[in-house]
């Protein structure tokens, strides 16, 4: 099954300080997203991999995921997807925190994994379509598609 979805809000402003990418994090992200491994609820084994990676027009990190059949978590992540009942999606990555004299600094941020959720922490993370072998697309938020000039 493949499954692309928003995967991260529009990034923080780049003077940020915190946990959140920023913008600037977000653009060098989607570059480096392919082969990132795919969990569900941030546990267990890894059910398939991500693809590829981009920002669209509004700033949102998508991903497209390739999410394997062959392992019976994988084989029920898959139906949860159908179901609608694991229709989000959330980032696992790590934080490095720095002390200063001017306090805490959030530092370099490390991606971890991708994972499909029941509830998400971030609002607008949430797959938009998905494709089982030799079916068509469906499309899981409407008008999915409305956002993007596919010209």
């Amino acid at each position: 099954m493949l499954v692309m979805g928003i995967c991260n809000p529009t990034g923080e402003q780049d003077t940020y300080n915190g946990l959140y990418f920023t913008q600037k994090e977000l653009l060098q992200l989607k570059d480096n997203m392919r082969g990132v491994s795919v969990k569900t609820e941030h546990a267990g084994s890894v059910i398939g991999h991500v693809l590829s990676g981009f920002v669209d027009d509004s700033g949102n990190l998508h991903c497209v995921m390739e999410i394997e059949k062959q392992s019976l978590p994988g084989a029920l992540a898959q139906g949860f997807i159908r179901d609608g009942v694991a229709s989000e999606l959330s980032l696992g990555y790590t934080v490095d925190i720095k002390h200063n004299a001017n306090g805490l600094k959030a530092t370099e941020k490390k991606l971890l994994e991708v994972s499909i959720v029941r509830k998400g922490a971030r609002k607008g993370c949430h797959i938009v379509a998905y494709q089982d072998l030799d079916k068509d697309v469906v499309y899981t938020v409407k008008d999915a598609w409305s956002t993007f000039d596919l010209t």
